[in-house]
């Protein structure tokens, strides 16, 4: 069965946080990538975006937007979210540490680089979409 994921990308001050993952990391150990997870069966995209940062970050999400989905060479997929608010001060919960990134080549993976690109890019649409309760 191809995996899907979920890729949540905070910005700040024209910054964007990846994490350094740890080396036991079944997915791109050691490498500096966007956080995310895994979306569990019967779970919507966006639900598990508001649990995979309150599991890694440790924040809750009040503003974000969806960028796109990404393929990976394997098959498996990410659904990509940026997001200009949260409440909490994002902790390393799972990664070795956080990272503040400015260029792509600070990225380890070639589809997170290609993220940061199409969030960098000239022409790209913020719709921003607030929380809701329900998710």
């Amino acid at each position: 069965m191809v995996k899907k994921f979920v890729v949540g990308i905070l910005i700040k001050n024209d910054k964007y946080l990846a994490e350094e993952r740890q080396e036991y990391e079944d997915y791109f150990p050691g490498k500096v990538i966007f956080p995310g997870g895994l979306i569990k069966k019967d779970e919507t995209s966006e639900k598990a975006l508001v649990r995979e940062m309150e599991e890694e970050l440790t924040i809750l999400i009040k503003k974000y937007y969806f960028v796109g989905e990404f393929y990976y060479k394997d098959g498996a997929s990410s659904k990509v979210y940026a997001i200009t608010k949260w409440k909490g001060s994002p902790e390393p919960i799972e990664a070795k540490r956080l990272v503040w990134v400015k260029k792509e080549n600070q990225l380890s993976n070639k589809t997170d680089k290609e993220m940061f690109k199409k969030i960098k890019g000239k022409g790209f649409q913020y719709r921003p979409i607030e929380t809701k309760s329900e998710i």
